[in-house]
């Protein structure tokens, strides 16, 4: 064979194994027509979606969240949605805070401890319609929540309609009233030199002070200021707003501004004698 020959035959297998080539590239390179499929949403997720962003939006300017809220923290988690009309969707939000306590808490005295959360929105009609945090605090009207239990089918709620003069008739009057009451513990050393007897009513704690008797019960309301900040000589910066009540033989003291918790004080103890 000639080298001429041989030259054309090595042109021949070079440019086969060009197109070769150039064909597996092709396969990789030029895009295959493919169908792209649409999954479409419905109207119920779409507002779902809104919801969610609604609800997400209102957890950051919440007053216990804008507080000391850390968003790295917040974790959310859609509960589901009642059925009503319009439709409510109902989110829980977690996050932890830098102290404890709810709302804003300028110008309290705070413990200064990690303090895990769990807030309850409800969304409707593009609104925050309820957000409760700790099933305590209701973040929209700066209030705690007034928890009730309702008696099972096999505990009898006593009836109540006399007059308060002690420390047990208190604790029946309360519970006549459906909530929920707990005796969470004494203290011994209190300014009024009688025993402070602290009861959870519907979460929220009353500090109750019984006396021997109604004349001595007098004696220690008349060294209580007007505005409940002094109580003899002592000046007391309390953490919320103070309120006396006093009935028979005892004094009775909350700490808070809880519009329920005040009134079903003043039912069943009169109007306040000192506090804000």
């Amino acid at each position: 064979m000639s080298t001429h020959t041989r030259q054309k035959k090595y042109i021949v297998t070079v440019v086969v194994a060009a197109l070769i080539v150039v064909g597996i590239v092709s396969a990789y390179l030029i895009p295959t027509q493919t169908t792209l499929t649409i999954i479409p949403i419905t109207q119920e997720e779409q507002e779902r979606n809104e919801a969610l962003g609604i609800a997400q939006r209102y957890i950051v300017t919440s007053p216990t969240f804008a507080f000391d809220g850390d968003i790295n923290t917040l974790d959310v988690e859609y509960i589901g949605s009642a059925e009503s009309f319009p439709p409510q969707y109902m989110f829980t939000m977690a996050f932890d805070s830098s102290h404890g306590g709810y709302g804003n808490r300028e110008g309290q005295m705070l413990t200064q401890a990690i303090t895990h959360h769990k807030m309850d929105i409800i969304v409707s009609e593009g609104n925050v319609i309820s957000a409760v945090t700790d099933k305590t605090w209701d973040e929209i009207n700066h209030q705690y929540v007034l928890k009730q239990k309702l008696p099972s089918s096999n505990e009898q709620t006593e009836y109540f309609d006399e007059k308060v003069t002690d420390y047990q008739s208190l604790l029946v009057a309360l519970k006549s009233r459906g909530l929920e009451v707990k005796e969470t513990e004494e203290i011994n050393d209190s300014v009024f030199a009688v025993p402070i007897k602290v009861l959870s009513v519907a979460g929220m704690d009353l500090q109750v002070y019984e006396f021997g008797s109604e004349s001595i019960t007098n004696e220690a309301i008349q060294v209580v200021s007007s505005d409940g900040t002094e109580i003899g000589s002592s000046v007391i910066r309390w953490i919320d707003e103070p309120h006396f009540y006093s009935q028979g033989k005892i004094i009775v003291q909350y700490i808070g501004h809880n519009p329920e918790m005040l009134s079903v004080l003043d039912s069943l103890l009169g109007n306040q004698f000192a506090g804000m």
